[in-house]
Formats: C-alpha cells, sequence, structure tokens
C-alpha cells in the first residue's frame, strides 16, 4: 500500500481507483485492476459496492457532487445580484466539465448505459427543481419575465446547457469556456424573458467585480 493510502478511506480509494481505470480503458474497468490500484482485495471491493455495476455507479456520483454543491451549497456567493449570480452558476458548471476528466465518458459512452442514466436522471431531477425555485425568485424580483412557467422553462435551459457542453467537451477542439458561456447566456436571457434593464445591471456587476 502507497504511503497516504491509510488516511483515506478504502471506498473512497475504490472509487478513485474505479475512475482511473474507467478514464485509462475507455469505459471499461475490471474489479481486480480496480483493487490493485487503490491496494485493497478485490473482496473488499465487492463489499464496498456489490458489483462493478454498483463501483460504476458510485463513481458517477462522486462526478456529480460537485455539481450539488454548485447548485445547493455555498459554492456560489449569496451576496451578488440574481443575474450575477445565476451565470456565475453556470460559468460554474461548464467550468466542472470542462476541468474533470472523468467528463467525457459522461457526455460520451458511460452517459448511454441504463444504470448511469438511472444516477443522472435522480441528480438532473434534484438539479431541475432548485433551478424552477431560482427561476421563481427571479420573478418576485422582477428580473425574470412572469410569463415563463419555471418549471418548464428549467427544462429547456438545463437541457441546452447539458447538450452545448456535451458537444463541446466531446469535440476535438473545443470552444473556449468563455465563448461557451456568452453563447449559452444569450439564450438563457432569451428563456427566461430577462428584462432588459436588470441584464445591463448584471453585465455591469460582473464587470466592476
Amino acid at each position: 500500500m502507497k504511503d497516504g493510502q491509510t488516511k483515506i478511506g478504502s471506498d473512497v480509494r475504490l472509487v478513485r481507483a474505479a475512475q482511473d481505470e474507467l478514464i485509462e480503458n475507455g469505459g471499461h474497468m475490471e474489479m481486480l485492476a480496480v483493487a490493485k490500484r487503490a491496494g485493497v482485495s478485490v473482496g473488499l471491493a465487492y463489499h464496498h459496492f456489490g458489483s462493478k455495476t454498483g463501483l460504476r455507479v458510485a463513481v458517477v456520483d462522486a462526478f456529480y457532487a460537485p455539481l450539488r454543491e454548485i447548485l445547493f451549497g455555498d459554492e456560489i456567493p449569496v451576496d451578488q445580484d440574481w443575474i450575477t449570480r445565476e451565470k456565475t452558476r453556470a460559468a460554474a458548471f461548464i467550468d466542472h466539465f470542462y476541468d474533470h476528466p472523468f467528463a467525457p465518458l459522461i457526455a460520451g459512452r458511460l452517459g448511454r448505459e441504463p444504470e448511469v442514466c438511472d444516477i443522472e436522471t435522480a441528480h438532473m431531477d434534484a438539479l431541475l427543481a432548485k433551478g424552477a425555485r431560482n427561476l421563481a425568485q427571479g420573478q418576485r424580483q422582477g428580473v425574470v419575465s412572469a410569463d415563463i412557467v419555471p418549471e418548464l422553462v428549467i427544462g429547456l435551459l438545463m437541457g441546452g446547457l447539458r447538450q452545448a457542453i456535451d458537444t463541446a467537451v466531446l469535440t476535438d477542439q473545443r470552444p473556449d469556456r468563455t465563448l461557451l458561456l456568452e453563447q449559452v447566456w444569450r439564450f438563457f436571457e432569451r428563456g427566461m424573458g430577462l428584462q432588459q434593464d436588470q441584464t445591463k445591471q448584471g453585465v455591469e456587476h460582473a464587470k466592476l467585480g
């Protein structure tokens, strides 16, 4: 066992090792290879996760954990105006996919497998529910159009965001993340019916920041 491994739980080491195996092998892994990389017995790997599928699901869940923090936690400052805060949130979402080495597999091959789709659906349902509440808050503040139905529009916005990100991370030459954010935000502005004066204030706030 390598130095420092004993300080990290065997379940965490297995998830990290599985992620590395999946990345190196184009979405494939074997429990024995994962256990060896993690410095534990293959029996312990099965004890923690039950099966190769269970371990793969744990890797996907770990990928989504920072996204939950972006949406539900303290990752995004709450003292910003609504538009600046939500654009910052969209930027953080893009950054996670651009910076995480596992993202191309989520966007591509693994994203089509049933067990991965199930865990993604559970995460996206939570993201959509929170997103709808954010839109409703924007309506109460007079920033988002009162004509939209938050529960419907958030699906269009998040679906468009995710599709744009997936396309970007799978291309040989990724577009600049700032360009991607600006393109996505234009789509968001129209979808949310943002009030023009509020949009300009948000842009000026972002420049000053």
